[in-house]
């Protein structure tokens, strides 16, 4: 795909959060990785709750640098130096591209996201709902936790609770585990009662 093209068909994404899956997906697709190419972090979570809820600073990828690069500089990227001395890949319109590593190391497999130009992966909700515990921690941040409730709410079927409790264990945030599944409980009860329907998953 030529770099106009690319740009046209990113220019033509009806919200923030599609464009960002729009271009996991264009990437997906160019550099031959499929699912080997994973949108992670607070990218995923930008597409899973929408742009509205929460927007992400950088475009955080997973996926093999040599087979990346080149088509981000074939679309206009151009390699900046960043924090830390990181390496990002800049566009105007698109923002900051990082590429986070090969491969994804949360332990489960990524959420296939549809858009027009094929799926693209996005990281495991039960992963970042952990993280988004973390930071309600740390950062003393409630709305952290409310986005947490958000993840978990947008598949109501097929959360590895289980998984969700032993990583939060490991990372000593068990506690609000609890609470976080209580919240979600008492929000589909209300859904259900007022004959709200939520997408399958």
């Amino acid at each position: 795909m030529r770099r106009r093209e690319f740009e046209a068909a990113i220019a033509g994404a009806p919200s923030e959060e599609e464009r960002l899956a729009y271009f996991g997906a264009l990437l997906a697709r160019e550099t031959g990785l499929g699912r080997r190419l994973v949108i992670v972090g607070g990218s995923a979570i930008e597409v899973y709750l929408t742009a509205a809820v929460y927007t992400s600073q950088d475009i955080d990828l997973v996926g093999a640098r040599s087979m990346i690069a080149p088509v981000l500089s074939k679309w206009g990227f151009s390699e900046e130096s960043g924090r830390s001395r990181r390496a990002y890949w800049v566009k105007d319109g698109l923002g900051a591209v990082d590429l986070v590593g090969a491969r994804d190391r949360s332990g489960l497999p990524p959420r296939p996201w549809p858009t027009p130009y094929g799926e693209v992966m996005l990281g495991p909700i039960e992963f970042l709902i952990v993280r988004r515990l973390m930071r309600t921690v740390t950062d003393r941040d409630p709305a952290l936790f409310r986005q947490a409730e958000a993840l978990a709410l947008r598949y109501p079927k097929g959360l590895g609770w289980e998984y969700v409790r032993v990583l939060a264990k490991a990372e000593n945030v068990l506690p609000l585990v609890g609470q976080l599944e209580s919240r979600v409980r008492n929000r589909r009860r209300g859904l259900r009662t007022h004959g709200v329907r939520r997408r399958p998953g």
